[in-house]
């Protein structure tokens, strides 16, 4: 039987659900302040559902997108981490659809050149940094660029 949405998580069944090892989930605890889950008197961590969403937010930004750890502090810092929470939350409702046996009603295309230009491009958005000035207009641009191409390849 699955855990409701509400439930609070052991580190372990968050490592699993996000897709990082336990070790990764208390390195970030260390550089990020805003991640502060529940310990129990023997120390045991237990996760909020605000916190497996800031941690799946913290995943697409570190692993998926490719910014660094000053970069993610810095995008916490602006908005106390609502974006990056709401960036999680949309990471688990993907998830959830997928798991759940959604399927795409189109059917896979076919790789070709612009297929893989287009991965290309995406590649290269996800590299732009928060201090170029391109990077608030690309990024909406590379999240959905991705999603889209990692749907397809």
């Amino acid at each position: 039987m699955a855990k409701s949405a509400e439930a609070f998580r052991s580190i372990g069944e968050v490592a699993k659900l996000i897709g990082v090892a336990p070790h990764v989930l208390r390195y970030w605890e260390t550089q990020f302040t805003l991640l502060r889950p529940m310990k129990r008197g023997d120390g045991r961590r237990y996760y909020r559902p605000a916190d497996v969403a800031l941690i799946a937010g913290l995943c697409e930004l570190l692993r998926d997108q490719g910014l660094t750890i000053r970069g993610a502090r810095k995008i916490l810092a602006e908005d106390k981490g609502a974006s990056v929470r709401h960036l999680g939350n949309e990471r688990l409702s993907r998830d959830n659809a997928g798991a759940s046996g959604t399927t795409d009603p189109l059917p896979p295309l076919p790789r070709t050149d612009w297929l893989l230009q287009l991965h290309d491009l995406g590649r290269r958005l996800r590299h732009l940094g928060p201090r170029d000035p391109r990077w608030q207009a690309a990024r909406p641009v590379a999240i959905r660029l991705g999603r889209l191409l990692n749907a397809v390849l």
